[in-house]
């Protein structure tokens, strides 16, 4: 490697890999990205308005790496042109359980553990508090830190901020094959680029261009409900904060309405692995059963109105773990399994200090699969 000026290729413009990006170019590597569509890509998993971040995680590891996750943003939004505003908005978020050992009650033990704060609300309070929550919500619930990554801004401005700092960005350029001995990188144009860090965050296509590195993958299809509250209601949605889980076994999470934005329903029961790839519409039977299994949650509703749905799709690994891997020039990330974008620029930091040699491979791959030491 060119101690002086590493050249770096980065595969993949989601948010993994502009982050990766950000972070080689910081650490002064000459960056080329290449994606097969463009930046950013409304097909990719990283693209939509606005993504949760929140502290409230049952998987103890995972928990435990939110606060490295929030410091990791915060150094990015700090080089980027907007006000922070244009890239996060704080809300707070709310977990709700229903009985001992359900998702809630075990990611407020692991926040406990990892020395997270939260705030405990029990029913009566809970009440007082949210009054867009259906009274029938039983159990406690927490509030902790949390809110609102807006996606589309922080990619499109962190990709202009690349090109600013000399990096290139090739759109619409697919890749067909990678030599990891080499650091070449050939394009289905027919060009070739060579660099001495190449680094495939590739999401479902990775597994194609290094299959004997990567675990197998798959691709999830999510659907998601964006929706107005009815009128008599849009000042208690106004403070709310984002929730992830009520409760249940319906896994529910979603954000309030901000700026500008209606409210974001989701349901992860409602998923759906190895779609389609252009299954990419939200059904109308979706959108009703999206509906029913807010019901007894939300107040009013049977009131709400639908603004549109969509079908997202993404990464998934084993055991929703974040993968590293590393053959002579190549490293390859898969960094997502449906909670990667609140660990984009953390896992930015960590691909490109693994990348430059700041540290070790194992090390690395173990802190990005939330692993014990």
């Amino acid at each position: 490697m060119n101690q002086s000026t590493p050249s770096a290729i980065v595969v993949g413009a989601g948010v993994v890999g502009l982050c990766t990006a950000w972070s080689l170019a910081r650490r002064g590597a000459a960056v080329t990205v290449v994606e097969r569509g463009s930046v950013p890509d409304p097909r990719a998993a990283s693209c939509d308005h606005h993504r949760m971040i929140r502290l409230s995680y049952a998987d103890p590891g995972y928990c435990a790496r939110m606060t490295e996750a929030y410091a990791a943003w915060e150094a990015l939004w700090a080089d980027l042109p907007g006000p922070l505003t244009r890239y996060y908005h704080e809300r707070g978020v709310l977990t709700l359980s229903r009985e001992p050992g359900d998702w809630g009650d075990r990611a407020r033990a692991a926040m406990e553990a990892a020395g997270q704060p939260y705030e405990r609300l029990e029913p009566g309070e809970l009440a007082a508090r949210f009054p867009h929550l259906e009274p029938s919500n039983e159990g406690y619930g927490f509030v902790s830190r949390g809110g609102c990554l807006m996606a589309n801004h922080i990619l499109t401005d962190l990709a202009e901020r690349l090109r600013g700092q000399g990096a290139a960005i090739l759109e619409q350029s697919p890749v067909t094959a990678i030599d990891a001995e080499a650091g070449e990188v050939a394009l289905a144009d027919g060009r070739r680029l060579t660099a001495d860090v190449v680094v495939l965050a590739g999401g479902v296509g990775a597994q194609a261009l290094a299959p004997d590195l990567l675990p197998e993958l798959w691709a999830r299809r999510t659907v998601i409900l964006y929706a107005d509250p009815p009128a008599d209601l849009a000042e208690a949605w106004a403070s709310a904060p984002c929730w992830t889980d009520l409760g249940g076994e319906e896994d529910l999470w979603g954000l309030p309405p901000v700026d500008g934005l209606p409210l974001k329903l989701g349901c992860a029961i409602m998923g759906r692995d190895r779609p389609d790839p252009e299954d990419r519409t939200m059904r109308p039977e979706e959108i009703e059963r999206m509906l029913d299994v807010y019901r007894g949650r939300f107040r009013g509703i049977d009131r709400f109105q639908v603004r549109w749905g969509q079908a997202n799709h993404f990464t998934c690994a084993p055991g929703d773990r974040f993968v590293l891997k590393r053959r002579e020039r190549l490293w390859v990330v898969s960094a997502d399994s449906g909670h990667g974008f609140k660990f984009g620029a953390l896992s930015g930091e960590d691909v490109a200090a693994a990348a430059l040699g700041e540290a070790p491979e194992a090390e690395v791959a173990r802190r990005m699969a939330a692993l014990p030491a």
